[in-house]
């Protein structure tokens, strides 16, 4: 039996151990609702729920088994979609780049089932921009501005480092509920999640264009000014990084 389990670090193993959940059987068989209704395909099944630990403190648990992706690594067998999030994950930490944090990963292969676990801490002081677009309380000029320069500087700092989100929408992009310093917000409260197709594209250009096509065309609800504003802060950014 093929077995990985990881944490990435003391503190992560020492909160889920607390709750009785640092090891793979007591998470796979944890009994919780879903918080979104497993997807199957291709003989396979993957899906999330949410929990709330012993000192209050909410991960969302993911549980996936047979559902693979290939990779040039491994171009026949593949790898659990999930063991692939999870090292895109370290890699964005590894940049500085805003994302959901890892708390486990753990897969076991045997008798021909692959089954693969990830858990991440809750973004419960973020929202989506989906969300923050939404929200009726979100009038002040200087402060959406503020918003959404950020999110371009995150944007821009992504594609600095050749990575392609590839499923760009303002539900995968959160933001804080408010700023976590001063009244405007900063690069640092924006995240992204959902990054089991992030990858390694082979121009800064090309990541860059795929992605910002994606989230121009989903962010619907921004004017003029602050598609403007967004472009006008990222190619700011990109030069300041190039530099």
């Amino acid at each position: 039996m093929t077995v990985r389990d990881i944490f990435p670090n003391a503190a992560a193993r020492a909160q889920l151990a607390a709750s009785g959940l640092a090891d793979f059987a007591a998470l796979w068989s944890l009994d919780t609702d879903w918080h979104e209704a497993p997807n199957e395909r291709r003989g396979g099944w993957s899906g999330v729920s949410r929990h709330v630990l012993a000192d209050g403190t909410a991960i969302f648990l993911k549980r996936q088994e047979n559902h693979l992706c290939r990779t040039w690594r491994h171009p026949l067998r593949g790898i659990p979609t999930f063991y692939r999030e999870y090292l895109n994950i370290r890699r964005l930490q590894e940049h500085a780049i805003g994302a959901v944090e890892a708390l486990y990963y753990g897969d076991r292969l045997a008798a021909g089932k692959w089954r693969a676990i990830l858990v991440t801490r809750a973004l419960d002081d973020s929202i989506s921009l989906d969300e923050w677009d939404a929200a009726t309380d979100r009038g002040d000029p200087s402060q959406r501005r503020s918003l959404i320069r950020a999110v371009a500087l995150a944007c821009a700092r992504l594609h600095h480092h050749r990575l392609q989100h590839s499923c760009l929408y303002g539900k995968h992009l959160f933001v804080r509920r408010s700023p976590a310093a001063g009244p405007d917000y900063q690069e640092a409260d924006v995240r992204f999640i959902d990054l089991e197709k992030l990858r390694l594209g082979l121009s800064r250009e090309r990541v860059g264009a795929h992605d910002l096509d994606q989230l121009m065309r989903h962010t619907q609800v921004w004017s003029d000014d602050d598609r403007a504003c967004f472009l006008s802060a990222y190619r700011q950014q990109r030069a300041a990084l190039k530099g």
